[in-house]
């Protein structure tokens, strides 16, 4: 049998991911609408699918006024799709043909042509000559002084300080792994390590030595360090590594990256990080200088955490003095009461360790509830906003609403006489991993359903991992059965069905309490003695459970 070539860019993709979910007829509108594309695009990316189906499998038709849902045979072969498609089939958009250049760009050691950056990237000479204008472009639009240059000798390469070609790679790797794509990012390493003389920097048992040796460094370090960093470190430290090796140093300007990582020096991080970099060069033969392991000691020091045991250490005794001056000020300025004002002081402290760390490092950290709190929490965004100034000019550092928001949640926790009926609501939040428009649809049926809920934000597993020591909901809803979580968990359908409507609804009255709803098993037994017809027993006991559910929040409110 002549084997099956399988080509589908990104839309096509996601197309067929959406298919896969669909567990009712959906129509043509409303996939355009979850996806973000034209019913034009989607008929086009819907014949890409078709064409790549083996001949024997009926092909996939939407019919007028019910839509597109598929049959047995046609889902079995879509998931066979989705296995089979390689980095080598997947043709990336040009966003990700830029990101991957430039990521090539910036470790190689070897000298870049365009041939090389042909065969990495699949695409024309003149395609190429397109994608070096159009970073160029992107290079001067970033805030870090680099540029792109050739030289005979060299190929192209970044020309810039050493320290800022690594703060721009953490950037570039954080906006890749954050999109979790994670087709691209396994096309990313499988190229990289094609094309360029990286191992062992990608090897597997590196790699699981330091998911070991980082899980465990907690007890030794006092601290209690965010793993969904812990976890990005591993995955992103063989590029910085590369990144720094194929920078060509004068004496002079080594010793300057050298002096850039001082700052470290005297923190119990550093130690850890020559311990790890002891263990690589005795387990490997994997040799890390001064810069390299004062790289490894920057990534653990800008690390967001949970507990730190050193908080009283005097090392910090003028941060602590700033940050009451912060507090101090937001109270007396607006009338601000703290019920818990030491916890407050030391919660900050924690959390401000590591952002100064990663302020002065330039280490990207991006908040996904910002947009968020920026709505619901405006008031008192604003009021932090206006005192923001004191840390700002102590630390001689800028703070952004990443940053802001992040204040915003510790405060807000605190504030005395905090609105009544908003904590009497259920907080939500929700987590997928099915892609944006799926996000999108998925938010739209929560909020039509669960009326007196607040649906506090949308993440991604990545994303809520990333923030649920400082969330302040109650319950989570998901659509895997992934998650871990000490907070009340349901799991659902990416596209709710009727019977995951049943379950919110009973999840939300009951706070989650209930894994099993003997309730809804009962009632459904009861209603089938007198409404034997499936929908009609359905809408039935959705009217009751609306009902009761009213009846629960005017209990609840009184």
């Amino acid at each position: 049998m002549e084997e099956l070539v399988i080509m589908l860019d990104k839309k096509s993709y996601d197309l067929l991911s959406c298919l896969l979910t669909l567990t009712e007829p959906e129509t043509v509108t409303t996939i355009s609408k979850v996806l973000n594309q034209s019913r034009r695009r989607i008929y086009y990316h819907l014949d890409k699918i078709n064409d790549a189906l083996p001949e024997e499998i009926e092909k996939i038709i939407p019919y007028p006024r019910i839509g597109i849902l598929l049959n047995d045979e046609q889902r079995q072969a879509c998931r066979t799709m989705m296995g089979e498609l390689d980095g080598y089939s997947y043709v990336m958009s040009v966003e990700e043909r830029l990101e991957l250049s430039l990521l090539y760009i910036a470790v190689s050691k070897e000298r870049v042509t365009i041939g090389k950056l042909m065969k990495l990237t699949d695409v024309s000479r003149n395609t190429i000559l397109n994608d070096l204008n159009d970073i160029r472009q992107k290079l001067s639009d970033e805030e870090y002084d680099i540029r792109l240059r050739v030289s005979k000798a060299r190929g192209y390469y970044l020309a810039c300080h050493p320290l800022s070609k690594i703060q721009f790679l953490y950037r570039l790797l954080y906006r890749v792994y954050t999109k979790d794509n994670e087709k691209f990012i396994a096309i990313i390493r499988k190229r990289i390590i094609n094309l360029s003389e990286v191992m062992p920097y990608f090897s597997d048992d590196i790699n699981d030595y330091l998911y070991t040796e980082l899980s465990t460094i907690e007890e030794r370090l006092g601290k209690r360090l965010n793993s969904k960093d812990l976890n990005f470190m591993v995955k992103i430290l063989p590029y910085l590594l590369l990144s720094y090796h194929s920078i060509d140093f004068t004496a002079e300007e080594k010793e300057r990256a050298r002096r850039d990582f001082s700052l470290a020096w005297e923190r119990l991080e550093y130690q850890m990080a020559i311990n790890i970099a002891k263990n690589l060069r005795e387990k490997f033969n994997l040799s890390l200088d001064s810069i390299e392991i004062g790289l490894i000691a920057m990534l653990l020091l800008s690390f967001r955490k949970t507990l730190d045991l050193h908080l009283e250490s005097t090392d910090y005794d003028d941060m602590r003095e700033t940050l009451q001056l912060f507090l101090d000020t937001l109270q007396t300025k607006h009338h601000l009461s703290f019920r818990h004002p030491n916890d407050l002081l030391n919660q900050l402290l924690t959390h401000c360790k590591a952002l100064l760390y990663r302020k002065t490092y330039g280490i990207l950290s991006e908040n996904p509830l910002t947009e968020d709190i920026k709505i619901k929490y405006s008031h008192l965004f604003n009021l932090t906003k206006s005192c923001i100034y004191i840390l700002e000019e102590a630390w001689l550092i800028q703070m952004t609403d990443d940053d802001i928001a992040y204040f915003v949640i510790h405060l807000g926790g605190e504030i005395e006489n905090h609105d009544v009926s908003d904590s009497q609501k259920n907080h939500v939040v929700l987590v997928c991993d099915e892609g944006v428009g799926i996000q999108k649809l998925l938010v739209s049926q929560c909020k039509k359903c669960l009326e007196n809920c607040e649906i506090d934000a949308i993440f991604t597993l990545e994303q809520f991992y990333s923030v649920s020591d400082i969330i302040t909901s109650n319950m989570v809803i998901s659509t895997s059965d992934n998650v871990e979580t000490t907070l009340p968990l349901l799991v659902v359908h990416p596209i709710l069905t009727d019977e995951d409507i049943i379950k919110m609804l009973h999840f939300i009255r009951t706070k989650g309490r209930q894994k099993e709803s003997h309730y809804d098993r009962q009632l459904d037994k009861l209603l089938k003695i007198y409404v034997p017809d499936d929908n009609e027993r359905y809408g039935l006991k959705n009217q009751i459970e609306k009902i009761i559910r009213q009846e629960f929040i005017d209990i609840s409110l009184n």
